[in-house]
């Protein structure tokens, strides 16, 4: 748990901010409409007060697909844990109390669930029954749709991307292992991440290209007409199933992979195979490009009970009641046994897309400080919801001291 603590982080290379932006749970109309005007000015992720209004209300500014609750929705326990309340977090310049170090992040909300049960939840700028964006935490549901497939032998993980995506013959995709897509392995995208390119500015960047063809960024002079096509005529950068390398296009072709496979749409494929098993309420929805396309790398949204519930699926009770559908033990042992990559900022891993998996605990991180930990041996749950700030210094996120808290204050 140490080592995992002290290297945490989410995919966020930015120095650390305490920047607070005012915590506003209600606008106005007349807000909203400045609001907007102001978005199609700039961009809905420029951060500060724009991006905290379009993280909650992403249906808002794209056309959405929805995934429908369960019929039987769980219901939670709740049993609050005073001990976690009494936190108190110390910094060079002062003290302060658990729900007042998570404003100070201008974190929107914030759980904790332990052995299915609820024992902390705050909502400072957002409503509980608010689906808000959770970014990349999405290409871990993405992902755990392949391994639902994989499980019911619709996939076979070994098999070449053309076997199951024919448009890919003949490709560079061609001979890539679905495993090696799922594990950000493939070597068709090395840079996604690498920010000095400019992945969200750059019109000549792939990811840029990607984004931009589903509608996520500004319309440049060579936006691709078909994201499929651009995806088909990617180049390969390097052999595949040697580097770990973070990737928006290795996850969109995954949501492509589930969709060929079964002939469902995206935000279908969710609701059936994820959303209504695990007991989900109410509804969620993921953003589509002006031609129905999913976002599987970045487009659902969601409550934030419903995403401590999705990370409830990984804990090992529930693994063993859904009978390994979603996510088996080996898989499971997968992601914590994948070496870690070099790199100077944390030992990243994007085993099965999720980030860290270490000293027990697994995490996913999504842009402007989403994140979802998994404890499976300890029951453990912890999720939260933010934005990202005006200058998009967004590392606002818990510190490792305060996650460390956490746990000592649940283990009381």
């Amino acid at each position: 748990m140490k080592t995992f603590i002290q290297t945490f982080l989410v995919l966020i290379f930015a120095g650390w901010q305490f920047c607070s932006f005012g915590q506003q749970l209600i606008f106005t109309p007349a807000e909203s409409e400045a609001i907007h005007d102001s978005i199609r000015k700039s961009r809905w992720d420029v951060g500060g007060r724009l991006s905290h209004y379009s993280f909650r209300y992403m249906s808002e500014f794209f056309p959405v697909a929805m995934i429908h609750k369960a019929a039987v929705p769980y219901q939670f326990q709740l049993a609050p844990k005073k001990s976690i309340d009494n936190i108190l977090i110390k910094s060079k310049k002062d003290t302060l109390y658990f729900a007042s170090y998570l404003n100070k992040l201008h974190i929107a909300s914030f759980i904790v669930v332990q052995k299915g049960k609820i024992v902390y939840e705050k909502y400072f700028s957002m409503l509980p029954e608010e689906q808000h964006s959770l970014q990349s935490v999405t290409k871990v549901i993405t992902a755990s749709l392949v391994t639902r497939l994989i499980n019911e032998r619709r996939i076979n993980r070994d098999e070449s991307i053309e076997k199951y995506i024919p448009e890919l013959k003949g490709s560079d995709w061609q001979g890539i292992t679905v495993k090696d897509i799922l594990n950000m392995r493939s070597g068709m995208d090395s840079a996604s991440i690498d920010f000095e390119t400019g992945p969200f500015s750059n019109p000549q960047h792939r990811t840029y290209q990607l984004e931009s063809a589903l509608g996520l960024l500004p319309v440049a002079a060579n936006t691709p007409g078909s994201v499929y096509k651009f995806i088909r005529e990617l180049k390969k950068e390097k052999a595949p199933g040697i580097d770990a390398e973070y990737s928006n296009i290795n996850t969109f072709v995954l949501g492509w992979l589930v969709e060929k496979v079964t002939n469902k749409k995206y935000a279908d494929l969710v609701t059936e195979l994820i959303w209504k098993p695990m007991g989900a309420s109410p509804d969620a929805y993921s953003c589509l490009s002006d031609r129905g396309i999913a976002w599987p790398h970045g487009g659902i949204s969601a409550t934030l009970r419903d995403l401590a519930r999705f990370g409830m699926l990984f804990t090992k009770p529930e693994i063993v009641s859904k009978k390994e559908s979603i996510i088996t033990f080996a898989q499971l042992k997968e992601i914590f046994d994948a070496p870690s990559i070099v790199n100077p900022i944390g030992p990243f891993k994007w085993a099965y897309q999720w980030d860290l998996a270490s000293d027990g605990l697994m995490m996913k991180g999504g842009f402007g400080g989403q994140a979802l930990f998994v404890h499976p041996e300890k029951e453990i749950v912890i999720a939260y919801f933010n934005y990202s700030d005006q200058d998009w210094s967004i590392d606002n996120n818990l510190s490792k001291r305060a996650l460390d808290e956490i746990f000592k204050a649940l283990a009381d």
